[in-house]
């Protein structure tokens, strides 16, 4: 755990969600993670008769992750055995906050595909109510043979005839360069030993460092020719930067992220992004203390939108020291960010990637 936390300070502002997960997963087994949005384990199912629909197999697979959606941690251990209450309280909690999609963690290099037990009792359950359900995967590509493997068994992973969406890849592990990243995603796109892969249209996100000049080295690339989207990790306060504060600093940093991914060297088959934003306090990791406040929440939709992103999502741990606050969940619920949205449609300026673009490789 020292470890861990040296690791935090030296490398901000990504480093204390390693620290902070390594925490909650140690706490795991005296306190399981209760459900994302803060509703109670046991919680009845009160969804509204006008839940979306939804379609197993979307005409393009982008539709997985269109809309607003917000990340779940669930670690090995925390999840083994069926419990339909918390899977029914996730799915109402969601709808309730107008969100299209969940990423659920489901798989790391130390424990590998872990997620079965969530995932058969929230498959159904949220398919069923309008949800997508993204797996989210943090490999350290130390060995991409097993970090692939980990992701072909997630991907693969059915209940009910319901499997999930998509994949969405967090990397910031050992490794972020080539050759690990490409033989990892080569290996998810056409397979390795024993194992299919996934083909070209299956979706991956690929959820990466916000700023890619300040990452030379870093796959972005690579990134970009085997996956559908990017979801860079935008935490503008942990910058700890005064300039990232408030509603204009708060729509700078998103600015420079959507003009940074327009970079042909960055992002050579123009990918479209899809911002994780901030809605946890960055204090610990020594950024601009105080969750965001909704100005700012809404702000970063307001230009994630006009800059061409396919979608937005809020990253968060599910514990009471780091939730979303309140006031956060009323902007997030408020905005309409998905198929209710009535205006202009997409910015003349969006990254544009055809609908039913596959992946070149």
């Amino acid at each position: 755990m020292l470890g861990v936390m040296l690791f935090a300070l030296l490398t901000p502002p990504f480093g204390l969600r390693a620290y902070l997960e390594a925490r909650a997963q140690d706490q795991a087994q005296a306190a399981r993670v209760i459900s994302s949005f803060g509703r109670p384990v046991g919680a009845l199912l009160r969804l509204p008769v006008t839940a979306r629909g939804f379609a197993q197999a979307p005409r393009s697979p982008l539709d997985g992750i269109r809309g607003k959606g917000s990340w779940l941690m669930i670690f090995d251990g925390d999840w083994n055995d069926p419990d339909a209450d918390r899977a029914a309280a996730i799915v109402d909690s969601a709808v309730g906050a107008d969100l299209s999609h969940l990423y659920i963690r489901v798989a790391d290099s130390t424990h590998h595909f872990y997620g079965t037990s969530a995932l058969q009792d929230l498959l159904p359950i949220a398919h069923a109510h309008g949800l997508s359900i993204i797996g989210w995967i943090e490999p350290m590509l130390d060995d991409p043979t097993a970090d692939t493997a980990d992701a072909l068994a997630a991907a693969q992973f059915e209940e009910q005839g319901q499997r999930l969406d998509g994949l969405a890849l967090t990397i910031e592990g050992n490794s972020t360069s080539d050759p690990n990243v490409g033989q990892y995603l080569s290996g998810i796109r056409g397979g390795i030993a024993g194992m299919n892969g996934l083909g070209d249209r299956y979706l991956l996100i690929a959820s990466t460092l916000p700023i890619p000049y300040d990452h030379p080295g870093y796959a972005y690339a690579t990134m970009s020719r085997y996956c559908q989207a990017f979801a860079p990790m935008v935490y503008w306060r942990a910058t700890g930067l005064p300039q990232y504060s408030g509603a204009d600093g708060a729509r700078a940093y998103v600015t420079q992220v959507f003009q940074q991914f327009r970079d042909p060297g960055v992002n050579p088959f123009n990918r479209p992004l899809t911002i994780t934003a901030q809605t946890y306090d960055a204090a610990p990791e020594y950024g601009t203390p105080g969750a965001p406040p909704p100005d700012e929440i809404v702000t970063s939709m307001d230009v994630t939108r006009a800059q061409g992103g396919i979608s937005w999502s809020y990253y968060r741990l599910a514990n009471a020291d780091n939730g979303v606050t309140g006031e956060e969940q009323q902007a997030i619920t408020a905005y309409p960010f998905w198929q209710r949205y009535r205006g202009g449609g997409i910015a003349a300026k969006a990254l544009i990637a055809l609908p039913d673009q596959p992946v070149a490789y």
